[in-house]
Parts: structure tokens; C-alpha cells; sequence
């Protein structure tokens, strides 16, 4: 089936190419001909003339006419002339059309035959075409003068055939040309068709059409907003959400395909297009996750395909996933050491010693115990609550204690926006302090202070884990995160401690606000 399709567009492209071709050659072909045969004509025409011409100004010719009479002389120098230039005939009459010469000497004598003479006999040169005693030939006639007087006529000419003969020889040289001319541009046309035919990747067109139709389904389904790019970084191509971007900026979404990628991304600086993870990058308030991939074609770079993909629904997910898959390990975890104090408790009870199990039992809950009492006093925000829950599950997975302390009580806040700030701060801290190797155990301060709410990080810290996070802080997205929530973060180092402090707006109102402003 395959070689089927292959065979099929090779030979709709040599097809093609050949019969335009054939075509224009036979076109061009049947034109030289045509001029062919009128040349020959006016050459034949032209050289009848100038001999006839030549003849009527011979002192022999003009004698023989004065005698009136036919002579073997007269009669050899036609045929002479006849060979000389290769006529079929020369032939000799007086003003009553009388032949002195002719080839068939048995015509010599007898009039003229055509009528054709009848204008040179007036004294005009003639050119016609007509039918003689030698069949249809080309006839030029010649007025013969002796002193002004004209005493006769010459008849030259070429029979039809004679002339078709000429047209023939010139037809078998552009024949031949032609077959040459026809077989060089078939080889032309293959090698023209193997090379369309490795353009297309071996393609058949319904399969190229195919191909578009899916591509094109692929880009206008998808959520992120896809860019084709070339080396100018000039946009090619683009789908549904790429010009909904391109539309919040007030543009015309009729208009985007030409502009600049800038248009799309206003901060290019930001990002690096040779690099092949995701890059944060933010813009009119919306966090994106970048990323861009290169279109090679034969070896060559021709520009690049460019995603733009919503952060926080993607952040969103990866946080569910990461939550999901620390919660079943910390229950699997829970699970196995929930077993681990079944069994020392029923083993002190078994030894009956109630003292030592009173203690170990008081060292199990009060811990859980205390940082749940404090949780529901001091912290009235229940998405703040639920998220630091979470996040000490998390770093309890990593065998690593997270030791949260409320120096103040953590009041509601209506606004959701500065809620959601504060979270993807610390949401954005741990995910490096997670990837780092932590302590045993670190504490987390929580205080609420002149409308703020300061989240103070303490632990033991060592070179790599302080470069690890210098790198996380210092990337724009997290300076860009910053700025537009009005927080602020510090590192500080106290001999092998180091804290961060984190502050974030919390529950202004709208005087404080404009008192602000």
C-alpha cells in the first residue's frame, strides 16, 4: 500500500512536469515550423526574383527575344540557369506568351500556361502561385526592357514539392532537436519530481492534508497558549489561547500572525529560549510556566515553538499531587509506626509497668496535642491552618520535624488575595527547603504585627542548602512575587543558625490602605 501511494505521487509529479513540457515544446515546435515555411517561401520568393532580374539584364536573353525565335543556345543557358540555382524551370516568352525556352523542349513554341504572366506582360514583377505543365509551382515573372521598350517576359519558379522538400530537411533538423530537448527535460522532470517527492517526507497530499487537520485540532484544543516562531522571532502561527493573550492587550487577534513575539511576551529578558525546562515568567499580574523547543529542519534551526502555560493552575495541580502522594506515604508511614507504639504499649502492659507506661503515653499526645490546642486557639484563618498542616505532614515525610510556634493570635481576613499571597510565599520556601538536606527538626514562627503577618524560618544550615535558597530567592519570579504583594524576606545568619524572616500584608483594610497610598 505504501509503495502503492509513493508510486502514485511520483508519478503525479513526473506526469505533470512531462505533459507541461511536451505542451509548451510542441507548441513552440509547431511555431518554428510555421515560420519555418514562411521563410523558405520568402527566401525562395526573394532568390526567384533576384535571379529573374539577374536573366532580364543579359544582352543574350534580351537578343534572343528581339529574334522572336527559339535557339539552342537560349535554350542551354535556361537550363544552365535552371541548375545553376536549382529551378525547375527558366522559362523565355515574348509579349504573345510564347515560350523560346522550357525544360520539355515539346512546349516550346506554345503559350504560356497559369494567366499568371498577364501582369508582368504589363510590366510589373509578379509573384503567384499556380498550376503549369510541370505541375503547381512558385512562378516569379520579370519584365524584359530593350531601351525602355519591353520585348518580353522570364519566368523562374519551383515547383510545390520542391519546396515542401526544403520544409522537410528544415523539419527533421527541429525533430530531432525536439526528441533531445524532450528526453533532456524528462530526466529534468524526474530528478524534479524525486526532489518535491523528499521535500514532503515522502507524503502523499491526502496524508499532508491529514497531518495539518490534526496539528491544526492539536494547538486550538489546548489549554496553553502555543506560538510558532521563526528565526526573526516573527509569529507564524498561532492558536485559540495565544490570541486571547494577544487580545487583553487590545489588539486586533486578526492581526497577530506577522508581529513580533513580543507582543505575546513583553519581557523577554526574563527568559532564556535555550533552555529546555520551564521557566517562571510573569505578566500583567499572571504567572506562567515558559518553555520553548526548537524546529529543526534538515539540520537547521528555523525558529521555535513557544508555550505559555498558566502557573498556578499548573502549581495548583502539582501541589495536589505532591499532597496526595505525601499523604499516603506519611499514612503508610503513620501506619507502620502507629504499630511500632501498639506494640511498646501493650509490652509495658503486659510487664504491668504502669508508671513507664503513663510516661510514654504522655510523650505520644502531648506534642500532637499542644500544636493542635494552639492551632484552633490562635490561628482563625482555616485555609492558613489547613496549609501548615499540611506542609509540617510533608516535612515530617522527609524525617525532618517542623516545629511551629504563635507568638500572636493569627486573625480571619477577608481579603482572599492576601491570603493566597502568604501561602504561595511559604508554599514557594518549602518546596527548596524540601529539596535540600535538613535538620532533625526546625522551628517555624508565626506572629501577626502592624497589619503584617511574619512567617520566621530557624534552622541549622549548611553552605549548600544557604546556595540553594540565595538561587531561589534572587530568581525574578520570586522578586516579581514579591513586589506585587508589598512583602519582603531577609537572610540571617547567626554562627550556624540561619533565619528567614518573611512578611507579608495581612488584612489591611480599605482606610489603611489609602492611608497608605
Amino acid at each position: 500500500m505504501s509503495m502503492r501511494r509513493n508510486l502514485s505521487l511520483w508519478f503525479l509529479l513526473s506526469t505533470a512536469v512531462v505533459a507541461s513540457l511536451i505542451v509548451t515544446v510542441s507548441i513552440f515546435y509547431a511555431f518554428i515550423i510555421h515560420q519555418t515555411i514562411r521563410q523558405t517561401r520568402n527566401n525562395e520568393e526573394h532568390l526567384i526574383l533576384a535571379i529573374g532580374q539577374q536573366v532580364a539584364s543579359e544582352p543574350r536573353v534580351k537578343k534572343a527575344l528581339l529574334a522572336d525565335e527559339p535557339s539552342t543556345s537560349i535554350q542551354n543557358y535556361s537550363l544552365k540557369i535552371s541548375r545553376l540555382y536549382h529551378l525547375d524551370f527558366v522559362v523565355l516568352m515574348d509579349m504573345s506568351s510564347i515560350r523560346l525556352t522550357h525544360p520539355d523542349q515539346s512546349e516550346i513554341g506554345k503559350r504560356f500556361i497559369g494567366g499568371d504572366e498577364k501582369k508582368a506582360l504589363r510590366g510589373k514583377i509578379a509573384l503567384s502561385v499556380s498550376h503549369g505543365t510541370l505541375g503547381k509551382s512558385l512562378r516569379g515573372f520579370i519584365p524584359v526592357y530593350y531601351h525602355k521598350k519591353q520585348i518580353g517576359v522570364i519566368a523562374l519558379g519551383i515547383k510545390v514539392t520542391s519546396l515542401s522538400n526544403l520544409v522537410a530537411q528544415s523539419r527533421q533538423q527541429y525533430i530531432a532537436a525536439l526528441v533531445i530537448s524532450s528526453l533532456f527535460g524528462l530526466l529534468i522532470a524526474l530528478n524534479l519530481a524525486f526532489y518535491l517527492k523528499k521535500q514532503l517526507h515522502d507524503l502523499e497530499p491526502q496524508e499532508i492534508a491529514r497531518l495539518l487537520e490534526e496539528r491544526d485540532a492539536m494547538l486550538e484544543q489546548s489549554k496553553d497558549a502555543i506560538a510558532i516562531i521563526d528565526s526573526n522571532q516573527r509569529i507564524l502561527l498561532a492558536n485559540i489561547e495565544a490570541k486571547k493573550i494577544y487580545s487583553r492587550e487590545g489588539y486586533d487577534v486578526s492581526t497577530l500572525v506577522g508581529q513580533q513575539i513580543d507582543v505575546l511576551i513583553a519581557h523577554k529578558e526574563q527568559i532564556n529560549f535555550n533552555k529546555k525546562r520551564e521557566q517562571f515568567y510573569q505578566q500583567n499580574g499572571q504567572d506562567y510556566l515558559f518553555s520553548a523547543t526548537p524546529i529543526i529542519v534538515r539540520g537547521n534551526q528555523t525558529g521555535y515553538a513557544v508555550f505559555l502555560r498558566n502557573a498556578t493552575e499548573a502549581l495548583f495541580v502539582a501541589d495536589q499531587l505532591a499532597n496526595t502522594t505525601a499523604y499516603a506515604s506519611a499514612l503508610q508511614s503513620q501506619s507502620h509506626e502507629f504499630m511500632n507504639k501498639l506494640h511498646i504499649i501493650y509490652g509495658l502492659a503486659d510487664l504491668k509497668a504502669y508508671d513507664e507506661l503513663k510516661i510514654y503515653l504522655q510523650d505520644i499526645i502531648r506534642p500532637e496535642k499542644e500544636f493542635a490546642h494552639k492551632l484552633a486557639l490562635l490561628v482563625r484563618n482555616p485555609v492558613i491552618a489547613s496549609f501548615f498542616i499540611g506542609e509540617r505532614e510533608k516535612f515530617t515525610e522527609k524525617k525532618t520535624q517542623l516545629k511551629i510556634e504563635f507568638l500572636t493570635e493569627i486573625p480571619a481576613n477577608e481579603s482572599k488575595k492576601e491570603t493566597t499571597a502568604f501561602i504561595e510565599l511559604c508554599r514557594y520556601l518549602d518546596h527548596y527547603l524540601l529539596q535540600s538536606e535538613l535538620p532533625d527538626e526546625f522551628n517555624l514562627v508565626l506572629q501577626f504585627q502592624d497589619r503584617d503577618l511574619i512567617a520566621v524560618y530557624s534552622l541549622t544550615h549548611t553552605s549548600a542548602l544557604l546556595n540553594i535558597l540565595e538561587n531561589a530567592l534572587g530568581s525574578f519570579y520570586f522578586k516579581q512575587l514579591l513586589k506585587e504583594n508589598h512583602a519582603s524576606i531577609s537572610l540571617d545568619q547567626r554562627h550556624s543558625i540561619l533565619e528567614i524572616n518573611l512578611k507579608s500584608p495581612y488584612g489591611k483594610d480599605e482606610h489603611h490602605e489609602c492611608a497608605d497610598s
